[in-house]
C-alpha cells in the first residue's frame, strides 16, 4: 500500500452520479463511468477522474458500497482497486474476487438479526403496489426495494418498516428510489474496520472516509477523518458528528471536493515534521 492511508469512499452520490443526482451544475463533459442496458448510467467530472487517479497512486482507495459485486464491477474507475467492500460490508473483493472467509464471517454477524426471510417478507408485502418496481436480495445478506419514483414511497409505510426493523435488529435506509433493509451486524463501518485489521500496517493505518447515506454514518464515525457531501440522506436529516466535515458543493461537484480533501490529508499527514 502507498503510505499508510486507507481512503474509504462510498460510490453512488458520493463519488459517481446518475443524471438525476448530478445536480444543475453538472458539466456537459462529465465522464461516463458506468453503462447499463446500453445507456450511460453513472458519471464523474473530468477533474474528479484525475483527482481519483492521483489519490489511488498515493493511498489505498477502497470503494465501499451497498452494491452487489456484479453491480460494482460495472463501474470503471481510473485505476483498479486492490480491495473493494460491497454488499454494505458483507463482501470483500480482493483483486476482483470475493473472499469466501469474509462472506462466511459476514453471514455469522448477520445471524444476530432476525432472518432475512422476515425482512424480505416486509418488502414483499407491498411488492404488488403500483409504486414498487422490484424487490431483491443481495448475497443472502440483505434486501432492498426499488420504487418507480422517490416521491411515491409512502412515508407512513417507511415509518412502519423502521419500527419493524428496529425490533428485528435491522436498519432501514432510503436512498433515492431504493429502500434498503440491512442487518445491524454488518455495515460499511465494521467492514472498513475489518479490512483495516487485515492490512499490513494494521492499526497504524489512517482511515479517511466519505459517504452521503444513513448506511455510511458508521463508516464516517470509525474513520480518523471524514467528510460528507452536502446532499443525500445524512444531509437531509441534518446529521453531524465530531470530526465529520461537510462539503461546500452538492451534486456531482461534491466528489471533486471530497477527493481534493483526501489528497490534502494524505499530503499533510505524510509530510515530514519540521525540526
Amino acid at each position: 500500500m502507498a503510505g499508510s492511508f486507507l481512503v474509504a469512499l462510498d460510490l453512488d452520490r458520493t463519488l459517481i452520479y446518475s443524471a438525476a443526482s448530478a445536480g444543475p451544475e453538472a458539466p456537459a463533459d462529465a465522464r461516463v463511468v458506468e453503462v447499463y442496458g446500453g445507456a450511460p448510467l453513472s458519471r464523474m467530472t473530468q477533474r474528479a477522474w484525475a483527482l481519483l487517479g492521483e489519490l489511488a497512486a498515493r493511498a489505498e482507495v477502497v470503494p465501499v458500497t451497498t452494491r452487489s459485486p456484479a453491480q460494482l464491477q460495472r463501474v470503471g474507475l481510473p485505476s483498479a482497486a486492490r480491495h473493494a467492500i460491497c454488499a454494505n460490508g458483507g463482501v470483500l473483493l480482493v483483486d476482483g474476487v470475493a473472499d469466501p472467509g469474509w462472506l462466511e464471517e459476514s453471514r455469522t454477524l448477520a445471524a444476530a438479526s432476525a432472518p432475512l426471510a422476515d425482512a424480505r417478507a416486509a418488502l414483499d408485502a407491498v411488492a404488488h403496489e403500483p409504486w414498487v418496481k422490484l424487490v431483491r436480495d443481495v448475497e443472502d445478506l440483505f434486501c432492498y426495494l426499488v420504487a418507480h419514483d422517490r416521491d411515491a414511497i409512502p412515508e407512513a409505510w417507511v415509518a412502519g418498516l423502521e419500527d419493524f426493523a428496529a425490533g428485528a435488529g435491522w436498519t432501514v435506509s432510503v436512498q433515492g428510489r431504493k429502500v434498503y433493509v440491512v442487518p445491524q451486524g454488518i455495515g460499511k463501518g465494521s467492514g472498513v474496520e475489518r479490512l483495516r485489521r487485515r492490512l499490513p500496517d494494521g492499526a497504524a493505518t489512517t482511515v479517511l472516509a466519505s459517504g452521503d447515506s444513513l448506511l455510511d454514518a458508521e463508516m464516517l464515525l470509525v474513520a480518523d477523518h471524514a467528510l460528507r457531501p452536502a446532499h443525500g440522506e445524512l444531509h437531509d436529516a441534518g446529521w453531524t458528528a465530531p470530526g465529520v466535515g461537510v462539503t461546500r458543493s452538492s451534486g456531482i461537484l461534491a466528489a471533486e471536493e471530497v477527493l481534493a480533501w483526501a489528497l490534502e490529508r494524505v499530503g499533510a499527514v505524510s509530510a515530514p515534521v519540521p525540526s
